[in-house]
């Protein structure tokens, strides 16, 4: 696992790299762009003229594949996630967490917030650099702007999965942005055949994916499997054919999580498998750099890229297939892989959010 060095870098991602380095700005992208790679990039080279620059990610998971992605270009960059960046920010300020409007704390009194540092006169001489930027409440960028807190957003919102989200134009207004937003047009994760079945859900918002060029021979598959332990057998089959492969099981619930990380431990592959579960004692330990088969959840998911990735539990996709939600959510999994797609269900039926995809796209086996 290596980032890109900026001699790899694509014609069009040097645009990001030769951004100012004073004011705001938004860059947007399907999957595949190589956002999560230059907001690396644009961080490291803030702090190369002596910026206070903090990257800032969504989730925890997130947060330390990009720490572990480039540890050159991150030493002299904080990363953390949004929300921790939020909490340690205010108490360093106001020696107390940051006002709440829920009991479990994870949605901030914004407009408190912007008040309280408004009347004590609170500035910061900060840049963020957001990755997923359109996981955040349009809030939190009015909250920067009152701060003065310039920011580079990287955002998709293709991707938006969650009730406190921003679109591209929304933040764009919000932070003041120095241009119209940078677009990066090309995909250079996902092979031909994956990219087609994942604009199949595609919902009209942003740029089109794009089709690369590069094909990997075969179709994303889906397979009727008798047993959770039959497809487990097989995942462990096709790291021992396949050992130079990432591999990503992503679930929808950590029970399902635990299940998986336990059968494929007495099937002899813990030295190669981890699970990122919220609430483990572990959650903060996860090595990219080894340990190939990662066990992720659907919340996690966004910003996270895998050679293989096996999705164990369609039966549990039961909301409506054309509800733009579920349609968003199945886009992100699709394009978390880049060679390799694998959906099960154990159920007598195909999942209905499949059940139009012809099989020119999608082929179609029972185990």
């Amino acid at each position: 696992m290596r980032a890109p060095s900026l001699l790899d870098l694509e014609t069009e991602q040097h645009s990001v790299v030769d951004l100012p380095f004073r004011g705001s700005h938004v860059i947007t992208g399907n999957p595949g762009s190589g956002k999560t790679v230059l907001a690396v990039h644009r961080a490291w080279a803030l702090a190369t003229i002596g910026r206070e620059v903090t990257l800032l990610t969504r989730s925890n998971v997130l947060h330390q594949y990009l720490a572990q992605l480039a540890p050159d270009l991150t030493e002299s960059v904080r990363v953390t996630t949004s929300h921790r960046w939020i909490r340690d920010f205010w108490h360093e300020r106001f020696g107390s967490d940051p006002p709440k409007t829920d009991e479990e704390g994870w949605h901030h009194a914004w407009i408190e917030m912007q008040q309280t540092c408004v009347v004590r006169g609170i500035r910061s001489t900060a840049h963020l650099v957001i990755d997923e930027g359109q996981g955040l409440p349009v809030d939190f960028y009015r909250w920067c702007r009152v701060l003065g807190v310039e920011v580079t957003v990287f955002a998709d919102e293709n991707q938006q999965i969650g009730d406190e989200q921003s679109t591209v134009s929304e933040i764009h207004r919000e932070i003041v942005a120095q241009a119209p937003p940078l677009v990066l047009r090309g995909n250079r994760r996902n092979s031909r055949e994956i990219a087609m079945l994942a604009s199949e859900f595609q919902e009209g918002r942003g740029e089109r994916l794009p089709l690369p060029s590069r094909s990997a021979g075969r179709r994303p598959t889906v397979l009727r499997v008798p047993t959770l332990d039959y497809l487990v057998t097989g995942i462990s089959r096709y790291f021992s054919a396949h050992p130079e492969r990432t591999i990503g099981i992503i679930c929808r619930s950590n029970r399902l999580q635990r299940e998986i990380q336990s059968r494929l431990t007495k099937l002899g592959m813990s030295a190669h498998t981890q699970a990122y579960v919220h609430d483990d004692r572990y959650r903060n330990a996860i090595d990219f750099s080894t340990r190939p088969i990662r066990i992720v959840n659907t919340n996690s998911m966004k910003g996270l890229e895998f050679d293989s990735v096996f999705v164990p539990d369609l039966d549990a996709y039961t909301e409506d297939p054309t509800g733009v939600a579920a349609r968003l959510r199945f886009f992100v999994l699709c394009t978390r892989a880049r060679e390799d797609l694998h959906l099960a269900h154990r159920g007598s039926r195909e999942p209905a959010i499949l059940s139009d995809i012809p099989d020119s796209l999608l082929a179609r086996h029972a185990g």
